[in-house]
């Protein structure tokens, strides 16, 4: 059964309207029976995926598709709503079911912001995502701590439960390998640290963090 159904989310944070459009493009019959197993933030997905420049986008070729898992052969698994992939995405694979397809058309802020990625996704680039997907696992807590980064962690490297500009940094410049130059992107550090107190706390942090909130190491 084939359908089209449009949903647009706008999210508001620092002034600036972000949106993210879902276009489901199919959906078996049977994901509209009670009880159907529709996706949540934690799951474990498998998932189909072409993604490519939207004709919307300001920068980047227009229709160059970027990445794809058809042409690999095999479905991408990830868990839902970790911050283990770009935020349209988190939002974008929700209430789903399996079998369903769906375009994701995502500006940059809920993508790959102003750094872009790579060659292909250059800063500030709207991306067109057509999905479907494959399978759900519903994953233990335990397995999902295991699996879900904690970046708020791995910035606090001396454990005072708060992230420091220079701890930023030091972060970034790592993972950007033996050239050691990359600093914090624009504007992160501005929407991070909400009150302008110069360090940003648990509760400002809106990337993945896990659940619990930490203790500064002199409370131990």
């Amino acid at each position: 059964k084939s359908a089209i159904f449009c949903v647009v989310i706008f999210m508001w944070q620092n002034a600036q309207i972000w949106s993210l459009n879902i276009e489901t493009t199919f959906k078996p019959s049977e994901c509209s029976e009670p009880g159907t197993r529709l996706t949540k933030a934690g799951d474990l997905l498998s998932v189909h995926y072409t993604g490519s420049i939207d004709e919307s986008s300001s920068t980047g070729v227009k229709g160059k598709v970027f990445d794809s898992s058809l042409t690999r052969g095999s479905p991408l698994d990830f868990t839902v709503g970790a911050g283990q992939v770009i935020m349209g995405w988190d939002k974008g694979f929700l209430n789903m079911c399996v079998g369903e397809k769906r375009t994701l058309i995502i500006e940059p802020e809920m993508g790959y912001g102003s750094s872009g990625a790579g060659r292909d996704i250059p800063g500030g680039a709207t991306l067109k995502f057509t999905v479907e997907l494959m399978g759900i696992s519903e994953q233990k807590d335990s397995d999902r701590r295991q699996q879900a980064p904690n970046v708020f962690e791995e910035m606090d490297t001396n454990k005072d439960a708060k992230i420091s500009y220079d701890e930023m940094e030091a972060w970034f410049q790592n993972r950007s390998g033996a050239s050691g130059s990359k600093s914090i992107p624009p504007n992160v550090w501005e929407r991070e640290d909400k009150n302008g107190d110069r360090f940003i706390t648990w509760e400002e942090f809106s990337g993945p963090k896990g659940s619990e909130q930490p203790v500064p190491t002199e409370e131990l």
